[in-house]
């Protein structure tokens, strides 16, 4: 069977790109297009082994753990180096789904178009079924972050700093399992705060405005919230950065979020569990 170099980067380009940013959704953490792409091409690079002649099984997994490192550190440049190695196990786990998923739709068709050579899978597929494995392996992956997502919950106090136009705030939040609240359109979780919590960032006016609901402030929009005695329309902003630090063993992470804001004071921001 001949093996297309460009069919095989091209590929591979695709299905790191969808590691990356499937891991970036397990982990809750932002991840830019840009950097994504270019940690995709990077580590697509190292598919070229297969044209090598076969190579012993250590020199493979060191090669394997190395374009995962260097896709890691490319694309989650930041942080800590403990946060690196976290995201870096989460991203062999959503390979070895993916990859499982793309073996199996192989074999099932005949498995006629596959090569497995030091460790790469080249599988000359139509788009199609490329699609379709991806929306599999991301079905199953999203349904294995929402059954890790229930359970998760804490009564630790954490830190949260958030950053926007250059301004920051801090203030101290709570995890609470009731806080489900998530952004409509992204599905990113809410972090929810009293406005009092907001005066290091923005003018009290802005607030005011935006509490509202009459003006239509750049940056801002409502998306619909219900607790047990009421609900309505919770104004939400993106902050540029938000690092959430525990305050009992100084972990630190970065959240990619929106936050939330109430026409009250509160003495404690709340969480929603999944960004824990």
């Amino acid at each position: 069977m001949y093996i297309y170099v460009d069919i095989l980067i091209i590929t591979s380009i695709y299905a790191n790109f969808f590691l990356l940013k499937t891991t970036a959704r397990l982990i809750h953490s932002p991840l830019k297009n840009g950097k994504c792409v270019l940690a995709a091409v990077v580590g697509s690079l190292f598919s070229l082994i297969i044209l090598l002649p076969r190579l012993n099984t250590l020199l493979l997994l060191i090669i394997r753990i190395l374009s995962a490192a260097v896709m890691i550190i490319t694309a989650f440049s930041g942080m800590s180096p403990k946060e690196l190695y976290r995201t870096g196990l989460i991203f062999f786990f959503v390979s070895f789904i993916f990859a499982g998923i793309e073996y199996g739709i192989s074999i099932l068709s005949g498995g006629q178009n596959m090569v497995w050579h030091n460790s790469v899978l080249y599988v000359n597929i139509s788009l199609l079924t490329l699609i379709v494995s991806t929306i599999i392996s991301y079905a199953a992956i999203s349904f294995f972050r929402y059954f890790i997502d229930r359970g998760n919950s804490s009564d630790a106090k954490y830190l949260v700093t958030i950053t926007r136009n250059g301004r920051t705030a801090s203030f101290t939040a709570v995890s609470d399992s009731c806080n489900n609240l998530t952004d409509v359109f992204t599905g990113r979780p809410v972090i929810v705060c009293g406005k009092n919590k907001l005066s290091g960032i923005f003018e009290p006016q802005e607030l005011e405005d935006a509490l509202s609901a009459e003006k239509n402030i750049s940056g801002w929009r409502l998306i619909p919230f219900s607790t047990i005695s009421s609900g309505g329309m919770l104004p939400i902003f993106k902050p540029s950065a938000v690092i959430i630090k525990d305050t009992e063993n100084s972990v630190r992470r970065t959240a990619d979020v929106y936050i939330g804001i109430v026409d009250r004071e509160m003495e404690y921001a709340v969480l929603n569990p999944k960004l824990l």
